[in-house]
């Protein structure tokens, strides 16, 4: 048990301690707002001092006043390096009994996604642009900052109080697959092969225009459709893998399949035996309760299973809506919390947390599983090659590992594929291989 003495209480204050401490790492707290009741707790029960003075034989923070406010509104942020780690709102001193930053509210901020209510300019599908972060701005995005701010705090603690347990968080990989495509040929109807057949032919690339052909005539197989492979080099880690399905109609960012799949249900239904699914809900279903719920029912038809995780197509959503959304239709597991364009911590840690609903100043039930990095970021934006996709992978999971936190990939289906006009050779062994050097 971990006593924690603050002069004032708060809902945000709650939150983020239980976060931080019980959530994260399993330890049992309790707040304290009697300074004599403070006094009297024995000096080596593991003690916590959240005040403007230092009270007893605790470990002080200073706090910063974000967590006693009840409005939102820019903050004064200026970012120091302490030990080659971003902080912010310092408050104190570096002494063997102190943290020199409000590492409270300074987590808050950034796990509440407070920037996010703030006014934003918006990319073209409606996100939060990484660019405009606190994180990018600063060179931070990259590193867990919360669970480094978490590990420094507790060896601090186990310094001061010898006895105390030690957290039991353990590093683990999450894998994570979003079928978007399970096609690249077949189901699309003759209208649009049509058209790409006829642009092959006239640009002079009858290699594609052939491979097309051999598919849609069942003579070679589809490149897209390799799910049960997939399946395969994933079963040695099914605890630790989750396939998203996108369930929704073709649109113009929902690069589905025009007539339904016999054999795409059945696949679906063979992988949920083994594996947690988990919906991708379409694009045109992102801030829209009716057709967000239809395709999480055809899921739910298709593997005779409940469905309650979700990840969203363009990781696209709009806080606070989107997550009461989820929340009032049963998910109580959102994956979505990453940035399209750039790798990183868009809430400052690689550890699961629960959604604080700022405007209301409530603490939600649903629960954020941080997306660290994604394939196609690696190779269409930063244009790595598979060998150096494997490299920076490696190194983020080594950050991860080195605070026992909890790394989450995404790969998709589609781009499992060496076959010729896809530009995404030496993918497939490359996932094959990181799989192995990072668990």
């Amino acid at each position: 048990m971990i006593k924690i003495y603050s002069e004032q209480d708060s809902p945000r204050l709650r939150y983020i301690l239980n976060e931080l401490f019980h959530e994260m790492h399993g330890f049992d707290i309790e707040l304290v707002f009697d300074v004599e009741e403070f006094y009297a707790i024995p000096d080596d029960c593991p003690k916590i001092c959240y005040s403007q003075e230092h009270i007893g034989n605790s470990l002080w923070i200073e706090p910063n006043e974000l967590l006693f406010e009840t409005k939102i509104e820019p903050q004064r942020i200026e970012i120091d390096l302490w030990e080659d780690t971003a902080y912010f709102f310092r408050t104190g001193k570096d002494k063997s009994d102190s943290i020199p930053y409000d590492v409270f509210s300074a987590a808050f901020y950034l796990i509440s996604r407070y920037e996010e209510y703030l006014p934003h300019v918006e990319d073209q599908h409606g996100r939060f642009r990484a660019e405009d972060s606190l994180a990018f701005k600063n060179n931070f995005l990259e590193e867990p900052v919360i669970d480094i701010w978490m590990h420094k705090l507790l060896d601090r603690l186990y310094s001061l109080f010898p006895k105390m347990e030690r957290s039991k968080r353990q590093y683990r990989h999450l894998k994570t697959i979003d079928v978007d495509n399970v096609f690249a040929y077949r189901h699309k109807g003759p209208f649009i092969n049509g058209i790409h057949i006829l642009k092959d032919l006239l640009n002079g690339r009858t290699n594609l225009a052939t491979q097309r052909l051999k598919v849609i005539f069942r003579l070679q197989k589809d490149p897209y459709f390799n799910l049960e492979e997939l399946g395969n080099t994933l079963s040695a880690y099914s605890a630790d893998t989750i396939f998203f399905f996108h369930c929704g109609c073709y649109g113009k960012h929902d690069k589905k399949v025009w007539l339904p799949s016999y054999a795409y249900v059945q696949i679906r239904k063979q992988l949920a035996k083994t594996f947690k699914v988990g919906l991708h809900p379409s694009y045109r279903s992102a801030h829209s309760k009716w057709i967000f719920n239809t395709e999480k029912n055809i899921l739910e038809q298709h593997t005779k299973k409940t469905i309650t995780c979700c990840r969203s197509h363009y990781l696209l959503f709009r806080l606070p809506e989107d997550y009461r959304m989820l929340e009032s239709l049963g998910i109580t597991d959102d994956y979505t919390m990453g940035y399209s364009n750039n790798p990183g911590f868009r809430a400052g840690t690689s550890l699961p947390f629960h959604f604080y609903d700022l405007e209301s100043e409530r603490a939600s039930q649903l629960t954020i599983h941080p997306l660290a990095v994604m394939d196609k970021t690696l190779h269409s934006n930063m244009k790595l090659s598979a060998t150096e996709a494997e490299n920076y992978l490696l190194g983020m999971a080594n950050k991860v590992r080195k605070v026992n936190g909890e790394f989450v990939s995404l790969f998709h289906n589609e781009n499992q594929t060496d076959a010729e006009g896809f530009g995404w050779e030496g993918w497939n062994d490359m996932y094959k291989d990181f799989l192995k050097k990072s668990n």
